[in-house]
């Protein structure tokens, strides 16, 4: 408390007979001690007062006048205190545990962020903004006014959030993570939004406006309203440098490639646009493979992928970037920039269908750098000599159902049964050497052994809609006396989230059932192991190929509600019940089921059950169990 002249007041003992008291604590009750104040007194600016809080963050003033009182904290003492000071686990006044308790002592209570109560700015290292104001949840007022309250003779309990800022749950590492699925999956949406800070769900909307905003959770990326895996971090290590770029900007215009990258104190994101536009449906459909090798003047002479082919419209689109420079910079280059940001931080790189394509070249670019890149309905994009060249890549490359883009580009050479059975995953070694028997996989590698083929980089991941229904059944769809038992089996499906790269806990349990699978294959004739391979093909069983599973909301959709479920398994059962009915349907008719499909879904329904691991990562973490609470307290999306 500090004191007051005489000379301040005229008879002071019948005006200055009034008090008042702020107590600041942070979101969990702490106090915040030693904060620098000062009280300014309407219309009495000499009868202001000083002083620092005490050990309760308690300060006391005494001979007040009856005039309404504007409290300031030093803004830079507030700040630095404040980006250490944790949030409580539950956003909103409704789950504060100071208010219950400043209310019963019959105290005034309001909850406050910094930029409410400071005397300024603070210093707000790489904050920049197009609209040149500071984050605007923290600082309501571009120019911080203080806190007036009034009346006096009374204590008023601050809550003050923390200075902190929303960052991404991801996980460096060469095991799949479902989170990281998830989380970049949303990044793969939010590319195809624009870059104006006003429009909900652009992408500086989105780093600039809701991940610097605590009171809740991020909500909207692109169109889609859906909530990432997220935790709180202080306000300097949030996403400092948030870049979009598009080719068709700025005077020099040039085809229709977008993508934007972020960097946080730990991480860089980079995410690429997928198709949006006719330009890009050409880009797509430019299939001609280019030599990446220097053996001749026709070829690429790549420096960063040395063997093989690429597609000629995605590279094209792909080296657009290279001649671009940073929004506002005349000499730095784009690719230059993220090589200096990508030093000593973790390198995460997404991208949805084109966008995937795009991003598994910038993988190969900063291959030094060890990318985690996760891809999603993205076409095939190297050949054969390329891909093998890049195996070390972390990649996992999602297929939704039928999507037709992973089908892409098509390969004579690829026309062969094995292809034809898995088309619809696009063909990976992986995938082969996990789910086919050994016979198969030899007569493959034999025949493909010396050619240049268009085949997928990375591992998949399939979404996979199981039936147990076959040709023969669906072809009597109209024989009057069967119609009802087809239909029965007909109705009889169930989606699988279905991963093959594994975890060493539990690839011993996969390659048990890789042999189980094998010894079934062994028992069959002949004709029997030409229907596994070639006759039960998911795209005659689905009526086609699938584009309307190429949505890139469809893939963070799955995601999203195969993770809630991990997440709250007791609360929400929906997938754990249809599997269980799915195969007890199935166990009815299993006269009538092939075995090759029977054992099948079996497989697969043993592959899903796996899927709880990939969330194990995220759980370990402290962080990440309460990003992951975070998540769970979300409400119902509309993904």
């Amino acid at each position: 408390m500090s004191k007051l002249s005489p000379l301040d007041c005229l008879d002071c003992k019948n005006i200055l007979k009034n008090w008042l008291e702020f107590q600041l604590v942070d979101e969990q009750g702490k106090p915040l001690v030693n904060m620098p104040y000062r009280l300014k007194i309407r219309g009495n600016p000499r009868l202001g007062r000083k002083g620092v809080t005490d050990g309760n963050g308690l300060l006391r003033e005494e001979y007040m006048p009856a005039q309404p009182v504007t409290l300031y904290i030093g803004a830079q003492p507030l700040a630095d205190e404040m980006e250490q000071r944790p949030l409580r686990e539950k956003r909103g006044e409704e789950f504060s545990v100071v208010k219950p308790k400043a209310e019963a002592e019959g105290h005034q209570y309001r909850y406050v962020t910094i930029g409410q109560i400071s005397d300024g700015l603070p210093a707000l290292n790489d904050w920049k903004d197009p609209k040149d104001i500071p984050p605007p949840y923290h600082f309501p007022d571009p120019e911080p006014e203080g806190y007036e309250v009034y009346p006096v003779n009374r204590r008023y309990v601050l809550e003050v959030c923390p200075f902190r800022a929303w960052v991404l749950q991801l996980h460096h590492q060469k095991e799949y993570s479902i989170v990281n699925a998830y989380n970049q999956c949303l990044m793969s949406v939010l590319a195809y939004a624009g870059k104006d800070v006003d429009v909900k769900g652009s992408v500086l909307h989105f780093f600039n406006r809701q991940m610097v905003d605590v009171s809740k959770l991020p909500y909207q990326m692109e169109k889609a309203s859906a909530t990432p895996v997220v935790y709180d971090v202080p306000f300097s290590e949030r996403y400092t440098r948030v870049e979009f770029i598009d080719s068709q900007a700025g005077d020099n215009k040039q085809g229709d490639t977008k993508l934007f990258y972020v960097a946080s104190k730990k991480d860089v994101i980079v995410s690429w646009r997928g198709t949006a536009s006719l330009e890009n449906y050409l880009t797509d459909a430019t299939f001609q493979p280019l030599a990446l090798s220097c053996d001749d003047d026709k070829a690429l002479c790549s420096d960063f992928i040395h063997h093989g082919k690429v597609h000629k419209g995605f590279w094209e689109a792909f080296s657009l970037i290279g001649k671009l420079k940073v929004p506002g910079e005349k000499t730095k280059e784009v690719f230059g920039d993220i090589l200096d940001l990508v030093a000593r931080k973790r390198l995460f790189i997404c991208g949805h269908s084109l966008g995937g394509a795009l991003a598994l070249l910038h993988s190969a670019q900063l291959k030094e750098h060890n990318p985690c890149l996760y891809s999603y309905g993205m076409p095939r994009t190297l050949t054969r000599s390329a891909v093998e060249e890049l195996s070390s890549i972390i990649h996992y490359r999602h297929v939704n159902e039928d999507d037709v883009i992973p089908t892409v580009p098509f390969e004579q050479d690829m026309d062969n049964s094995f292809f034809n059975y898995w088309t619809l995953a696009g063909y990976d070694w992986e995938i082969m050497k996990l789910l086919s028997p050994s016979p198969i996989i030899q007569a493959i590698k034999q025949a493909t052994a010396s050619k240049e083929i268009y085949l997928h980089h990375g591992k998949v991941v399939h979404f996979f809609q199981a039936n147990s229904c076959p040709e023969w059944l669906i072809s009597a769809r109209n024989v009057s006396l069967i119609t009802g038992i087809a239909e029965e089996i007909l109705d009889n499906t169930t989606k699988l989230y279905l991963i093959p790269e594994l975890n060493q806990e539990t690839e011993k349990d996969f390659s048990l059932a890789g042999e189980r699978q094998n010894a079934l294959f062994n028992q069959l004739s002949q004709q029997e192991k030409d229907k596994l391979f070639v006759e039960n093909r998911s795209a005659d069983l689905k009526g086609g190929f699938g584009f309307s599973n190429h949505s890139s909301y469809k893939y963070a959709g799955y995601i999203d509600k195969r993770l809630r479920e991990l997440c709250e398994p007791d609360k929400i059962t929906a997938y754990q019940d249809n599997q269980r009915q799915f195969k007890a349907k199935m166990d009815n008719y299993k006269m009538l089921i092939p075995d090759n499909i029977y054992y099948r879904n079996l497989y697969f329904l043993d592959m899903d059950k796996q899927l709880v691991k990939s969330l194990a990562v995220s759980q370990q973490e402290e962080q990440g169990t309460l990003a992951l609470q975070h998540y769970c307290d979300k409400k119902e999306l509309s993904v």
